[in-house]
């Protein structure tokens, strides 16, 4: 699963919206070495804060791109952002803006916005992130029973690096944290792939069903009937895709893992 490497410091997260710093430069380097970050690298930073990790990122990056939404920080942004051409600051929600064309994201990200920035990340083709996330998000990356989970090892082969105790915090916050490394996947299995195909359209589940069978060169008449012998009631075929719970993932997965073999495996 990891190595379970206890670090020691002070991180900055923001955690249900409180402000918690990083202090400790160890624990900074110790992540931006995980990142294996060069000069090709474009990096996208979630969280800015006072610039602690921004100021190691500039120094190995081609590019930086860093997200703050709190203003009080901009004096020491600034600074950084003058001195080093290939730093970028965006005082703004990073969820509001694209990603395209950079490769990886490093940064202790928001608790409370989690969740959404692995799913953006997945949208965009981010292919790796190096992150300090909350004990409870490292949690539910690591179950094979939530969404969020499911979903994220689908896409990513997930690393957990290295435990952070709460009490390297100040003020603390509630929980621990987890340096997590993440990496995109290159293959996919053909239940992957046709998992993958639906998760990435919108409306119904059953008309993503139906649409990623067409793909694979079902009729829809044959797609429908494919649907109606899979053990998934009405009630979950009508549910919008943005609702999918992961016991419904579940369900899915294992009706696909039936089906898989009938179908080709596209690139993606």
């Amino acid at each position: 699963m990891g190595r379970g490497l206890e670090l020691s410091g002070i991180i900055k997260r923001d955690f249900d919206k409180g402000q918690h710093f990083l202090v400790d430069l160890n624990i900074i380097k110790k992540e931006v070495d995980v990142a294996k970050i060069s000069k090709k690298d474009k990096i996208i930073e979630i969280g800015a804060g006072d610039g602690s990790l921004t100021a190691e990122l500039v120094k190995k990056a081609g590019e930086v791109l860093a997200f703050e939404i709190d203003r009080r920080y901009a004096s020491k942004l600034n600074f950084l952002e003058k001195n080093n051409k290939n730093l970028k600051i965006i005082y703004d929600n990073a969820l509001n803006y694209s990603w395209g064309g950079y490769t990886k994201i490093v940064s202790n990200i928001p608790y409370f916005i989690s969740e959404q920035i692995i799913n953006k990340a997945i949208e965009e083709g981010i292919l790796e992130m190096t992150l300090i996330v909350g004990e409870r998000f490292k949690e539910k990356l690591a179950s094979k029973q939530s969404k969020i989970g499911i979903i994220s090892n689908l896409f990513y082969n997930i690393e957990f690096i290295a435990k952070v105790d709460k009490k390297c915090f100040s003020p603390p916050p509630r929980v621990n944290s987890w340096l997590i490394k993440m990496n995109r996947k290159k293959e996919f299995s053909d239940m992957e792939s046709l998992l993958i195909s639906i998760l990435k359209r919108k409306g119904k589940l059953k008309n993503a069903i139906l649409y990623s069978f067409v793909e694979r060169g079902k009729t829809k008449r044959e797609s429908k009937k494919i649907i109606n012998n899979m053990n998934l009631n009405n009630q979950s075929l009508e549910k919008p895709m943005s609702r999918l719970t992961g016991k419904l993932l579940i369900r899915l997965i294992k009706e696909l893992k039936k089906l898989s073999h009938n179908f080709i495996n596209p690139k993606y």
